[in-house]
């Protein structure tokens, strides 16, 4: 084939001719006069052309874009943000916490940040006319005494957001790095810091008062949407349940349903009831939740006296909850906290949607509440006059929960291959340290703990989050024919530490046989080391305070009774990042209203691949931990001690052998084992790539 040498003869004079490339925005040709007739010379001159026009290509291709996806601006948007908000509201929290004017203040910040942000980084200072130029007639003489002190002694000055700092942020977006990016990333970081200062005025908001980290919660912009639009105007002092302004006392006699007639209100005797409904239904110790349904029925009705309650309250709070989205899930503290702090408005709460009802057995669990605090009412404030019927029936209003459709169910099972997706993870293949487990390093390590095993122990054993999580040293059975674990109460997962507890019902008691490749990967030696630590728990760093925080100096004591720890903790520091980098790789499986499979859906993928015909309904029972159906079954069946647990281990073991699928091929055994300093153990971070606390799965 004949070289191509870009040459065209026109009239016994040579041109060099060529187009540019097909992605260019034109296809037409260029042709350039070689004056020349020559054909040698024509050769010479055209093979130089051709080589700088092959630069010139080479070197467009490389020219950078000048401007921001808007994906990068969200970004470091959302940096700037976050980085203000840390020093804005860090006075919130100090135990000599100064008396400003907190809205003031922002006010003035917000307008600084604005000033320096619209200067280059090496401008030599802020003029008057700069600072002039962005406030009006209605600033006191204090706020722009204010502002002046800030723009002359610091800390914002045009260098806040320096030019070394904005590149380094443009690297790790992947962002290119050029002059039009450097100033639209410095705008950009600042547009997040004036968002910031704007926000720290909220600090005191009900529905952000009492947070342990105001800027984390600062962070979120559903519950910013929530307080801007819910006035701040709390009565001075008020520290206690707010009630119904328009109920100050009780009916009369002659109009009430009630025997006897009180100013006690319902929030004055929650307490007492939570104590009563416990003892007498034998529930296990409340970890919040009884105490918030009772609290939210208080808010919604009103807090009257107990003697102003009717019928119309229970329809009234079943018609409130059902019209509140089920994104509102933090409702705080009646009287002190949150959306509780002030009396209840609808108004001011976000409408519903399809995607965001909530759901009817979350209501049933309401009631079934509630329904248990009024068996107590019934003999006390709300024994009625007439012939014993209950005034306040809240089972009347219990709602049929219709079956799962099979073709749309409300949970989606993970699937063999998105299992696989998982386990290729860095994490489990080698990785970096604490917080980059997820990212590849030139010095790869595989990490255990609660990060590594749990996602398996719900893979091979179906476990539920908690029950994985609280797992004790004690439970793991290695030196026997068929090891295993037990799936029981214990301390670890104790609601009041006194008493063991962690098992939702009693047919979640049962034995597991461990999968082979549980053990392939070095479990025993894991629950070794971990007994030779001293711990009895065998992911300590779910539970102890030490571990909460990277920094923590707190006691090593287990947070009993607190929010984040346990499962809680394992999903807040793990697993959102685990399942976003999945998602990345694989897209998770969805209903069809959105919701991903997460971790509970492990379960389910048991459950779904056990069921073959092979494989008896009692069997499955066992293995998930659920209730046995049927007289027979509940009463008699009892093959482990007929035959022997040893040999029944064996026959489940079996089963699981034969139908469950080998996702970890690919996950290496572990030559060594390598732990992570108690609180940077299980603190994952996110994928290359990726933000898993801004937009998960996205």
């Amino acid at each position: 084939m004949a070289r191509q040498t870009y040459l065209l003869r026109k009239s016994g004079r040579y041109h060099f001719r060529r187009r540019f490339s097909p992605d260019c925005a034109t296809s037409k040709p260029i042709s350039i006069a070689l004056g020349t007739s020559d054909p040698a010379e024509a050769r010479r001159v055209a093979n130089r052309l051709a080589v700088k026009w092959d630069a010139m290509m080479e070197h467009q291709g490389r020219i950078e874009p000048g401007t921001l996806s808007a994906e990068q601006q969200r970004m470091l948007f959302r940096r700037g943000l976050e980085e203000e908000l840390v020093h804005a509201t860090r006075h919130v929290t100090a135990f000599n916490r100064p008396n400003i004017d907190e809205e003031s203040y922002a006010k003035v910040a917000a307008t600084a940040l604005a000033i320096v942000g619209s200067v280059p980084h090496d401008a030599a200072a802020i003029t008057v006319e700069m600072a002039e130029a962005k406030i009006d007639a209605t600033w006191t003489d204090a706020e722009r005494k204010l502002l002046g002190r800030i723009l002359s002694f610091g800390p914002y000055t045009p260098n806040y957001v320096s030019r070394s700092w904005t590149m380094e942020m443009l690297r790790a977006i992947g962002a290119p790095v050029n002059e039009g990016t450097l100033t639209e990333g410095r705008e950009t970081i600042f547009r997040g810091m004036i968002e910031a200062q704007k926000r720290s005025a909220l600090a005191d908001h009900p529905i952000f008062a009492g947070c342990d980290v105001p800027a984390l919660h600062l962070m979120d912009d559903m519950l910013v949407g929530q307080a801007r639009a819910m006035p701040m105007d709390i009565s001075a002092g008020s520290t206690g349940p707010i009630a119904n302004p328009s109920v100050n006392a009780a009916q009369s006699n002659d109009e009430s349903y009630y025997v006897k007639q009180t100013e006690i209100r319902f929030s004055e005797q929650i307490d007492s009831l939570l104590a009563a409904v416990t003892l007498r239904r034998g529930y296990k110790p409340d970890n919040g939740q009884r105490l918030a349904i009772l609290q939210r029925f208080a808010w919604i009705t009103g807090d009257k006296v107990m003697s102003d309650y009717g019928p119309s309250d229970r329809i009234d709070y079943v018609n409130a909850m059902m019209a509140i989205p089920n994104t509102v899930r933090r409702f705080g503290v009646l009287g002190k906290e949150g959306l509780m702090k002030l009396p209840f408005d609808p108004t001011v709460l976000p409408l519903k949607t399809p995607e965001t009802e909530r759901s009817l057995r979350t209501l049933n669990r309401d009631l079934t509440i509630l329904a248990a605090a009024e068996e107590i009412l019934h003999e006390t404030h709300w024994r009625p006059k007439y012939n014993g019927s209950r005034v306040v029936n809240f089972l009347a209003s219990w709602a049929k929960v219709e079956e799962d459709d099979p073709m749309d169910p409300k949970r989606m099972p993970w699937t063999p291959e998105h299992l696989g997706a998982m386990y290729s993870l860095a994490a489990w293949t080698g990785g970096g340290g604490s917080g980059e487990r997820l990212k590849p390093s030139e010095k790869p390590r595989i990490y255990q703990d609660a990060a590594y095993w749990l996602p398996l122990f719900g893979t091979y054993m179906g476990v539920a989050r908690e029950e994985g999580a609280g797992f004790e040293v004690a439970d793991f059975n290695f030196e026997c024919d068929v090891p295993f674990v037990l799936v029981q109460a214990n301390m670890t997962r104790s609601k009041d530490g006194k008493t063991k507890g962690g098992l939702k019902r009693k047919a979640r008691r049962r034995v597991m046989p461990l999968h082979p490749e549980l053990l392939r990967l070095g479990l025993k030696r894991y629950v070794e080391a971990i007994a030779e630590e001293g711990h009895t728990m065998i992911f300590p760093e779910l539970y102890l305070a030490e571990a909460k925080f990277a920094s923590s100096k707190e006691s090593a004591e287990p947070r009993l009774g607190r929010e984040a720890f346990g499962g809680r903790r394992f999903y807040a520091i793990s697993w959102v990042f685990i399942m976003d980098a999945t998602h990345a790789l694989m897209p998770l499986p969805a209903t069809s209203d959105g919701k991903k499979a997460d971790f509970h859906s492990q379960r389910t993928y048991n459950n779904s691949v056990l069921a073959s015909p092979e494989v008896s309904d009692s069997i499955i029972a066992k293995h998930m931990g659920h209730a046995q159906k049927g007289t027979g079954s509940r009463r008699y069946l009892r093959r482990a001690l007929a035959l022997g647990e040893l040999r029944e281990l064996q026959e489940r073991l079996q089963l699981m052998n034969d139908h469950m699928p080998i996702v970890t091929a690919g996950v290496p055994f572990a030559k060594e084992l390598n732990l992570l300093p108690l609180n940077q153990r299980s603190r994952v971070g996110s994928a290359p790539g990726r933000n898993a606390k801004h937009r998960f799965c996205a």
